[in-house]
């Protein structure tokens, strides 16, 4: 299936169009740089299969072998460090481009994520927590690809208030 978009929907938004077209009963997707090995593709549709309703390779375990620059790295410490404390997170890294999720469950809460860009799937998992979805992360080995599309100045501040937006809802809870 192919699925065209003149407009600039923004990745959260596109993710979800996609995922609503979608057929299967295990979703997912990954970063198109392939910068995750995919010798750990069978590991995340496999958690899925085990019962898990949602799965995330993760570059911030001790196990994980990642190599990318520093700055990146020290901005995606922060944000995971931030999504932690303010949002109760469990997971270490919420922004690894290599998910899957059980249909079933996703499309539950998918509707309750206000994010339609760059925080849209960590919106999504940190929901998918506090629902009592179950959430499996595991190391992957990762390479930074190059080429992106993140600006780290507008999106650190952009990804910063949509933290602050979530905490707020929680608060209002």
């Amino acid at each position: 299936m192919h699925l065209h978009s003149d407009e600039r929907q923004g990745r959260g938004r596109a993710l979800k169009r996609a995922f609503s077209s979608s057929k299967g009963e295990i979703l997912g997707y990954i970063d198109v740089d392939l910068a995750t090995d995919m010798k750990h593709l069978g590991e995340l549709v496999q958690s899925i299969r085990e019962n898990y309703d949602f799965a995330t390779g993760s570059r911030m375990l001790p196990e994980s072998n990642v190599k990318r620059p520093f700055k990146r790295g020290f901005a995606s410490k922060g944000f995971n460090l931030l999504t932690r404390t303010m949002l109760g997170s469990r997971l270490y890294d919420h922004q690894c481009g290599f998910k899957s999720f059980k249909r079933d469950s996703l499309f539950e809460i998918m509707d309750t994520v206000k994010d339609t860009h760059w925080f849209w799937d960590t919106e999504l998992f940190v929901r998918a927590q506090r629902a009592g979805y179950r959430v499996k992360e595991f190391p992957v080995e990762w390479k930074h690809g190059g080429t992106t599309k993140v600006n780290l100045v507008k999106d650190v501040f952009g990804m910063g208030s949509q933290i602050f937006r979530l905490w707020l809802e929680f608060l209002r809870e």
